[in-house]
């Protein structure tokens, strides 16, 4: 890749704002303000902090002055591989990501308002041993996928029930696949392909108050395509059988990969000192359709060809959302979510990247408000489903068995500030 200024900068923007971060269903990413992660993300028609600029923008015309909100979410995943073939057991490494996020609103007039996010809504991290089974598979040792989004908005209250928001979102992925590979020699290969890329996608949002009590929201995100055009693959320890030694090698990569676009769409209503809410969440999967990786020709391409093609056919997807907050006193509000998440990945695709199926989330949460400033805290349990795995791998053998104890414990904080 191109060593300029503006490459290192960026990277090291990633490193500092978004570190490594874990598969979510797909590998989407809902953890983006406290608030919302404490009433299981049901927050589209609510859209009344800062975290509004990521789940419905047109809701920050309800902020007064200029509000900012930072928050991180740490994660803890599991996951076990339960080999058929053998009848071990290997478990992904054990490791905690964190996921930050930045929003600052702005009241520009009693009719408009603008809002910019700083948020990483896709993303992925899956290690695995060096020796397990699956270490042939692309990806099968060590899977990073990680996003930064910048995002500016602006809304406008059309009427006093109803305002529209549209926005930008700036985009980088940069994305890591590493595994072995079987050449037949006493020591095996490992493959490392990288590479990045800045795209960008729109957004746009509803939100209407169809009475003082009862709200209802509505916010998409286009599709994102990124064209990654001087990717690297790096290979170690590939074998020469004419002289019994072993070289590294290079090789220049490309790939195009589309994050898929999503609806919110949901409705609150207040009922005294209770608030409850219902979204549904659409994702566009189905532009996942493939995993291709091409290479400029050069000496290896006889041996091992001049692309990479792995078949994923993912489908497009629903999760169903609810959420209850319950405002105690002016100071203390408490939350509790449920959600039901489906897995857009076929069992013919299934893969140690993304080892997830059908999964429940219980949430839980509490705001403490004071005159200026605003703490939210949340907790979500993950709970996935068991997912079979006999898909081919390529040589020496195929990997049959079961990613099993699939979960996670998610943590949410955000200290918002009204100035």
């Amino acid at each position: 890749m191109r060593k300029n200024f503006s490459s290192k900068f960026s990277k090291v923007l990633i490193i500092l704002l978004f570190p490594i971060l874990l598969y979510a269903n797909g590998f989407q990413i809902n953890e983006q303000g406290a608030k919302a992660l404490g009433m299981g993300g049901a927050f589209v028609a609510q859209a009344n902090d800062p975290s509004a600029v990521y789940f419905n923008p047109a809701g920050i015309t309800q902020l007064e002055n200029m509000q900012i909100s930072l928050g991180v979410s740490p994660i803890h995943p599991y996951a076990t591989f339960k080999s058929d073939t053998t009848g071990k057991s290997t478990d992904a490494e054990d490791k905690t990501f964190y996921i930050p996020n930045f929003y600052a609103t702005l009241k520009l007039s009693d009719k408009l308002a603008t809002g910019l996010g700083v948020f990483s809504n896709f993303g992925l991290s899956t290690e695995w041993p060096d020796d397990w089974e699956g270490k042939y598979i692309v990806g099968g040792t060590n899977a990073e996928i990680v996003t930064l989004t910048i995002n500016p908005n602006i809304a406008y209250k059309l009427t006093d029930k109803l305002s529209i928001a549209f926005g930008i979102d700036i985009q980088k992925m940069e994305i890591t696949l590493e595994n072995k590979i079987y050449t037949g020699a006493p020591i095996d290969a490992s493959s490392k392909l990288k590479g990045y890329n800045w795209a960008m996608g729109w957004n746009a949002a509803i939100h209407y108050k169809i009475t003082d009590n009862w709200n209802f929201g509505i916010s998409y995100r286009s599709k994102i395509k990124h064209e990654i055009k001087d990717g690297t693959h790096d290979l170690y320890n590939l074998y020469n059988p004419l002289n019994g030694s072993y070289f590294d090698y290079q090789r220049t990569a490309s790939a195009d990969i589309t994050l898929p676009d999503i609806l919110y769409i949901g409705t609150s209503y207040k009922f005294g000192r209770f608030t409850f809410e219902l979204d549904g969440q659409w994702t566009g999967w189905s532009s996942y359709d493939e995993l291709k990786v091409e290479y400029e020709k050069d000496m290896l391409s006889t041996t091992f060809g001049d692309q990479i093609v792995k078949p994923k056919d993912w489908n497009d997807v629903w999760a169903i959302r609810f959420g209850v907050q319950y405002k105690v006193n002016k100071l203390l509000d408490l939350r509790a979510g449920i959600i039901r998440d489906f897995t857009p990945i076929p069992d013919e695709t299934i893969d140690p990247l993304v080892p997830s199926g059908d999964r429940w989330l219980y949430a839980l949460g509490f705001g403490l408000n004071f005159e200026k400033v605003t703490l939210d805290f949340a907790y979500n349990y993950l709970d996935d489903e068991g997912r079979d795995f006999n898909n081919e791998v390529g040589q020496p053998y195929n990997v049959i068995g079961k990613f099993t104890d699939v979960s996670a414990h998610i943590f949410g904080v955000n200290l918002t500030y009204k100035f």
